[in-house]
């Protein structure tokens, strides 16, 4: 029998718009699976509620904006208390002090490059559906997924890689830059 794929999304309160992304890029699976996604609710819980509600998911996704709020750091210590899969994400807007802080706290754990960085929801986006899929990929089994499905998953996979040789960060018009004009400089206003 297929099991349930049990996430925990946790974010900072600058990225509560970003706990979306999770739940599209599951329902943009090209399978069908039973998933559940579990968040800490608005009007708090006691702790005993936040480790039963972390305790038993299959991975945990914590998003980093520019400042660490409660509860993302004691969802944090959970997680890795709970020995949970944890995928670190982190916003690419410049951090807080506090924020600098959570992160070289967190490096015995999870070094800075383990850190995923995004710079928009489109990223984020890519990000966890890599992430998804490959999860699934390694426990095919556990999920139920038929031949078919698994080659569909791949397919995904290699659809959200970028090409060979072309740089995944923002390039042309989205970063700075300078146009070099091959013509001599007298050309350039129709001079000679």
């Amino acid at each position: 029998m297929a099991e349930t794929l049990r996430i925990y999304v946790s974010a900072t309160r600058d990225l509560e718009s970003e706990r979306g992304v999770i739940g599209r890029a599951i329902a943009g699976l090209p399978v069908q699976i039973g998933a559940e996604i579990r968040r800490y609710p608005p009007e708090g819980v006691p702790y005993d509620t936040l480790f039963e509600l972390i305790s038993n998911v299959d991975r945990v996704y914590f998003l980093l904006g520019q400042d660490i709020t409660a509860p993302a750091g004691s969802e944090w210590d959970l997680a890795v208390e709970l020995e949970r899969s944890l995928v670190p994400l982190r916003t690419a807007r410049k951090l807080t002090p506090a924020a600098q802080h959570f992160l070289r706290s967190t490096s015995l754990l999870v070094t800075p490059t383990e850190w995923k960085m995004f710079r928009s929801e489109a990223e984020l986006s890519i990000t966890v559906s890599q992430d998804l899929i490959d999860y699934l990929l390694r426990r095919q089994d556990r999920f139920g997924l038929t031949v078919e499905e698994t080659l569909r998953l791949q397919l995904a996979r290699r659809r959200l890689q970028p090409p060979v040789g072309v740089d995944a960060a923002p390039g042309g018009s989205e970063r700075e830059g300078i146009i070099l004009d091959k013509r001599p400089t007298g050309d350039l206003f129709g001079e000679t």
